[in-house]
């Protein structure tokens, strides 16, 4: 007779996501009477409130059953296995991937732009700009990696000459990422001084909230509760959409649920502490996770904050006021 198939028992995804998929461990341990070989590979199955998933994992360990500890086996998944469970979850990114942010603040702006080499009659601007590049609106036929000069006119009048290197291309090719090289020290000094203007206008935007949360109807709770209260209140429903609004609202607080399709809260948290403009935002995880679990991943991730689900209104209008007003 074979041995019963190895099990690991989840009460629901959130626990499969924190013990599994964010636990950094490098075994697990699985209560059993029949224990196979040592380095053998077997199936584990996953359950998840009676969902099946199978993954395969190396047995490291053994245990006899004693008068304090069950009998049971150490298995190890490996990362193809993992990356399977986090498809399971619906998350996309490699759990190993390192968050990258941007180490220049980045300005609004409306500057203009004119390509010297290679000479292009395009028409292009600069929508934000930092010490270290720029984000150029043109439909320019540029490609990442491609060498470019450009001439740009500061908001005075004066015209900087920089070597550009082309780093991404956005949207159905409207907009360009240039990198800055070897700027010249009388370039760098128009640049700095043209930063401190834009830096020192008044902002017209309206401090704003961001929730991101796949669930609607906690997404629509939290969006009425807070509108009604009169905040200005953003939506994403997934992790590229929360990360991308972000970049680009730099909201007062973030309400941010851990799993979600695509990318989970803690890669966007860490994302977050790594990018000196998003550094110093707020971020409320909201998530069904037991509040001891979550109280970990919180502080792992750098997290400000945290509240469990279901929430109540008070809590939500305490804890949003506090960091609003702070």
């Amino acid at each position: 007779m074979s041995p019963p198939p190895l099990r690991l028992e989840y009460p629901d995804k959130y626990r499969l996501w924190s013990e599994l998929v964010k636990a950094n461990t490098d075994r697990v341990f699985i209560e059993t009477e029949v224990p196979p070989k040592l380095g053998e590979r077997v199936p584990v199955e996953l359950s998840v409130a009676g969902v099946l998933l199978v993954a395969t994992a190396e047995v490291l360990g053994l245990r006899q059953r004693g008068p304090r500890f069950k009998a049971g086996v150490w298995v190890a998944f490996d990362d193809d296995e993992v990356v399977k469970v986090r498809r399971f979850l619906g998350l996309t990114q490699q759990h190993d991937r390192q968050p990258r942010g941007r180490h220049s603040a980045r300005e609004d702006c409306g500057l203009k732009v004119r390509f010297v080499q290679p000479q292009l009659v395009h028409e292009a601007i600069a929508r934000n700009l930092s010490d270290a590049g720029a984000l150029v609106e043109t439909s320019a036929p540029l490609t990442v990696g491609q060498f470019v000069e450009v001439e740009l006119t500061f908001d005075d009048g004066t015209v900087a000459s920089l070597k550009t290197e082309l780093t991404r291309e956005g949207v159905e090719g409207q907009t360009v990422g240039l990198r800055f090289i070897d700027v010249s020290d009388g370039a760098r000094q128009g640049l700095t001084a043209q930063l401190e203007r834009l830096s020192s206008r008044p902002s017209t935007r309206k401090p704003t909230v961001l929730i991101a949360d796949d669930e609607a109807s906690i997404l629509d709770f939290l969006s009425r509760a807070l509108s009604k209260f009169g905040y200005e209140v953003a939506k994403a429903r997934n992790g590229a959409e929360a990360m991308a609004l972000v970049r680009e609202l730099k909201p007062k607080l973030v309400l941010l649920d851990i799993l979600m399709p695509g990318m989970d809260g803690v890669d966007i948290c860490k994302s977050m502490r790594a990018d000196v403009e998003l550094a110093g935002i707020p971020v409320i995880f909201v998530s069904a996770l037991d509040a001891e679990r979550l109280c970990v991943v919180a502080d792992e991730s750098g997290a400000t904050d945290y509240l469990t689900k279901p929430l109540t209104l008070t809590e939500l209008l305490n804890l949003v006021g506090t960091y609003l007003k702070a």
